[in-house]
């Protein structure tokens, strides 16, 4: 039976993540403005109390997020920041914050936000199209980036969101799907030579040799004189990203979604080699572990990584649609050490980490070729 009520929900909510959502205008509703959320504790397991790992994934806690608020939910992107201070966006362009209480399982100073400003909205009947999917921080200057889909852009905003810097309508996304856009971002640090990198990917506009389109910028992608390369992105069979972020050592973290009727909502979060990417290439990343029912999942779109007492923290954040099928959830997970790979017959050669020594020392940056 509950096999068959998974299936029947799966099918009502496949209808929020196929149909593209239009506004029009009409009657406005009454607004809650409150600035509580709430945290109600979850299990990992719904079958299994026991269970805690998924691959290499290690469920520490979890909750369910809510508020009375009209504005809360929809979560796109996220963002852990020093002194368990979350942001969390979502692709209606509201910022949700909060310092979070883990043992006591509550949050600290919440506010519910809308950015101080986005993109036009579409035509005169339309309400605003801040079609916020995902957000970058840089800590040194306190700047954020935000990619929006249908605008197909990326705007910079100033330290604390106080305002629009800068804002680019990239060409080379215009012709990428409306609900397609940029579902990921990565920000490179740079060094004294160089300037950031930028990776910004496509969820669904195919790439000629496989996998979707992803763009490289050497340096930052709100400036509008700026023009990125182009190379693909071939997540796991079946699957879409919707979200990424840097690990500690360098390498890229990678969240990814899937939806069927029969089996329903699904993730993949996957590991990636930022020294083999190209311009005009492939690339590809290692699945480490993935969330399918009875684990609680939904529609996982947020991803951020912290690191305590020298252990890798994982963060998954989800998207409810703004419908009462889903939830917004926070999920925490320690990151668990891989496999080495054994270099059989090769005793003399270098293991085979070893040539992205740099790479990683400065998060994959020197290694992505023009």
């Amino acid at each position: 039976m509950g096999a068959i009520v998974i299936r029947i929900v799966a099918c009502i909510s496949l209808l929020f993540f196929l149909v593209p959502v239009t506004y029009v205008h009409g009657p406005v509703p009454d607004k809650n403005d409150s600035q509580f959320i709430e945290l109600e504790p979850i299990s990992f397991d719904s079958e299994d109390a026991t269970r805690t790992k998924s691959g290499r994934l290690e469920f520490l806690r979890g909750w369910k997020l809510s508020s009375d608020n009209a504005d809360f939910g929809g979560v796109s992107s996220m963002l852990a920041l020093a002194d368990d201070r979350f942001f969390m966006l979502s692709d209606a362009g509201v910022l949700i914050g909060f310092t979070l209480d883990e043992h006591k399982g509550q949050v600290k100073r919440p506010f519910i936000a809308p950015l101080p400003d986005g993109p036009p909205a579409e035509n005169e009947f339309a309400k605003k199209n801040w079609d916020a999917e995902s957000m970058v921080h840089d800590p040194e200057t306190g700047q954020y980036w935000v990619g929006y889909e249908r605008y197909h852009g990326v705007w910079r905003y100033g330290p604390s969101f106080a305002r629009k810097e800068a804002e680019h309508q990239v060409k080379a996304m215009q012709k990428w799907p409306k609900n397609g856009g940029a579902e990921a971002m990565l920000r490179l640090p740079g060094n004294d030579d160089d300037p950031d990198r930028f990776l910004v990917f496509s969820e669904s506009a195919a790439y000629g040799k496989g996998g979707y389109q992803a763009l490289i910028f050497d340096g930052d992608p709100a400036e509008a004189d700026l023009k990125p390369k182009l190379f693909g992105y071939r997540p796991p069979r079946g699957y879409e990203i919707t979200d990424a972020t840097l690990l500690p050592d360098g390498r890229a973290l990678l969240l990814h979604r899937r939806f069927t009727p029969l089996e329903g909502v699904s993730a993949i979060v996957s590991i990636g080699d930022l020294s083999e990417i190209a311009a005009g290439e492939v690339w590809t990343s290692q699945r480490i572990a993935s969330l399918k029912p009875p684990m609680k999942v939904d529609n996982m779109e947020a991803l951020a990584v912290t690191v305590e007492d020298d252990e890798t923290i994982i963060w998954i954040a989800s998207d409810d649609n703004f419908n009462a099928f889903q939830e917004t959830l926070l999920m925490k997970f320690r990151l668990l050490p891989g496999k080495r790979k054994r270099t059989r017959g090769k005793a003399n050669r270098p293991a085979s980490g070893a040539q992205n020594e740099k790479a990683e020392a400065s998060p994959g940056f020197s290694s992505i070729t023009n």
